[in-house]
């Protein structure tokens, strides 16, 4: 346990972190990958808006950055486990985790299917009511309920 003789509360507006973030947080790997420091630094952090992005980077990468991202020891396990399923995937000839990926980023696609009756016409027929049909059937109906 810690020595609770030595524990100061913080006083309002004091920084638990005086000191700050350090300045260069980027790796390096991550520069060579997308080409300056400043696209590389967008990527590094994963809250769920830049895991987002991780995937649609991945879904526009070639298959050298994917084998660098693979290789990179430091990566982020969520982009390294992507890339590397994306390059299993090309090696067995296989689309599995891009279709996945696809589907994160851009929706699964639509499917339009038409339904009709017998020789293409209507699978309910539209029938119209004339007055004195709607009237019986008013008239029935607030019998009812």
């Amino acid at each position: 346990m810690a020595n609770e003789q030595n524990l100061i509360p913080f006083k309002p507006g004091q920084s638990g972190n005086p000191k700050g973030r350090p300045k260069s947080r980027v790796p390096e790997q991550l520069v060579k990958i997308f080409g300056s420091k400043a696209r590389a630094k967008k990527f590094y952090s994963l809250s769920s808006v830049e895991i987002d992005e991780w995937e649609a980077a991945i879904l526009s990468f070639s298959a050298n950055d994917l084998k660098l991202l693979a290789k990179w020891e430091d990566a982020p396990a969520y982009p390294k486990g992507l890339a590397i399923a994306v390059l299993s995937d090309m090696k067995n000839g296989k689309t599995t985790t891009l279709d996945k990926l696809r589907e994160r980023q851009y929706g699964k696609p639509t499917q339009r299917m038409e339904l009709t009756g017998k020789d293409g016409g209507d699978l309910i027929p539209a029938r119209t009511l004339t007055k004195e049909e709607a009237a019986d059937l008013f008239k029935s109906l607030n019998e009812k309920y």
